[in-house]
């Protein structure tokens, strides 16, 4: 059917409570899985041979190939890992919020939104952002109700994009 199914091995378990926050057993699972993906992405990206392909793509392709690194297998590889990453990201939203039909357009503009604001065209650059994003939103359900806890996060983007439009780690270019 149409209705959010929660996963069932995860109710009633039993947090650990820090001040104001309670964290409970899939939060740190989340969490320290997050921090390892993140963690060998960097790896990859800045010690493989194939991390530096794939910078060099992003950078200039032209210069890549020419360079002969193979532009379109590098391309293919990024797409795979990417798939692999969001469905691992979609299985580990479900673990918090359930599955449904539409649970990838509840975090679609946040996603959006710490992309940008790290700057695009950077993989550091989505990932400070999506920190960033991920911690105000956390964070300001201590000072404003939960309802509005995605505010918060949106009004920086706005800031920041009207200061710095490339973003946190974006590089300026220019056009012409």
């Amino acid at each position: 059917g149409g209705q959010t199914r929660q996963f069932d091995e995860f109710a009633g378990q039993a947090g650990i409570e820090i001040g104001p926050v309670l964290i409970t057993p899939k939060d740190l699972v989340s969490s320290a899985v997050g921090i390892i993906l993140i963690a060998l992405t960097t790896f990859w990206l800045l010690r493989t041979k194939a991390g530096k392909a794939t910078r060099a793509v992003a950078d200039n392709p032209a210069l890549a190939s020419a360079s002969g690194i193979e532009v379109e297998k590098v391309i293919s590889t990024v797409w795979v890992l990417g798939a692999g990453l969001a469905a691992f990201s979609g299985v580990m939203i479900g673990l918090q919020a359930g599955v449904s039909w539409y649970m990838g357009f509840q975090i679609l503009l946040l996603v959006f939104a710490g992309t940008v604001l790290g700057g695009l065209g950077t993989a550091f650059g989505a990932i400070l952002g999506s920190l960033i994003v991920g911690v105000l939103i956390q964070l300001s359900t201590l000072i404003i109700p939960t309802e509005l806890k995605y505010v918060g996060a949106l009004v920086v983007l706005i800031l920041i994009l009207l200061v710095r439009p490339e973003g946190i780690l974006g590089r300026r270019e220019r056009i012409g």
